[in-house]
């Protein structure tokens, strides 16, 4: 008499053909969460990166004045629109962003620099993909411990009889079929991680052309100053003035013995 748990899984991979409705099942899920994800991750992000777009090529003439004259309503519709990855790193780039002495504005940093990289649709689907991999194998062992204990009691002294040599051969066809037909599962999970992982690469290279596209867009607005050329500015312009400072002082004694 088995336990309650080996019982039922006895009594389920007994059942003819539940090994290969468990791997078409895994493959239905894998496509599945494809679409899911797709409809609930990777189509918000992609229309979000495709509207901040459309939005600065709305810009025309010199498109750096043009941002800076229209930079409230700008900024009051990148900071509405929905991913919240995108929300957080343009709230980081517009506390970078300072104005010159001609209206435009100006960047310590580069856009891709301030923006975290969107990637949740890809790692969604990598997560799913490993775990595809497990749940195979969880399956597949669940179905040796199932043909081990029939044929383990198939092979019992009790249960043999006077044909002993035939149901030992017996039990042992039936445990290789059973075990050769679970391994279904695990062909089944690996090849659920391969369509999810291919289908998260191919997000992943859409996202980050999208958002090259955005970044790109976003920083011809603005004029790039970082800190270093800043400094050197500063310096050139202190320079200028103890130059002149040097040469005022110099004038002054002989304009006094003139």
């Amino acid at each position: 008499m088995h336990d309650p748990v080996t019982s039922f899984v006895v009594a389920v991979f007994s059942t003819p053909g539940a090994a290969l409705m468990m791997a078409g099942g895994i493959l239905v899920f894998a496509i599945g969460l494809i679409f899911q994800s797709g409809h609930f991750e990777y189509g918000p992000l992609r229309e979000d990166l495709n509207r901040r777009a459309d939005l600065l090529n709305e810009l025309s003439g010199d498109r750096q004045k043009a941002f800076a004259e229209s930079f409230e309503a700008i900024d009051k519709r990148l900071s509405g629109l929905a991913h919240p990855v995108l929300e957080l790193g343009w709230a980081h780039y517009r506390s970078q962003l300072t104005p010159t002495g001609d209206g435009r504005l100006a960047a310590s940093i580069h856009a891709a620099e301030a923006f975290e990289h969107a990637d949740t649709p890809a790692r969604t689907l990598e997560w799913w993909a490993n775990l595809m991999v497990a749940i195979g194998l969880v399956i597949t062992f669940m179905g040796i411990v199932a043909a081990l204990t029939e044929a383990t009691t198939a092979m019992a002294p009790g249960a043999a009889g006077a044909s002993g040599g035939a149901a030992m051969q017996g039990a042992l066809i039936n445990l290789l079929t059973i075990a050769a037909t679970k391994f279904w599962t695990s062909i089944a999970g690996v090849l659920a991680s391969i369509i999810l992982r291919l289908a998260a690469r191919r997000r992943r290279h859409a996202i980050e052309a999208l958002e090259a596209h955005f970044f790109a867009l976003l920083d011809a607005c603005v004029r790039f100053a970082p800190p270093e050329k800043v400094m050197l500015e500063q310096l050139a312009v202190l320079g200028r003035i103890e130059a002149a400072l040097t040469g005022a002082a110099a004038a002054a004694p002989r304009a006094s013995l003139a």
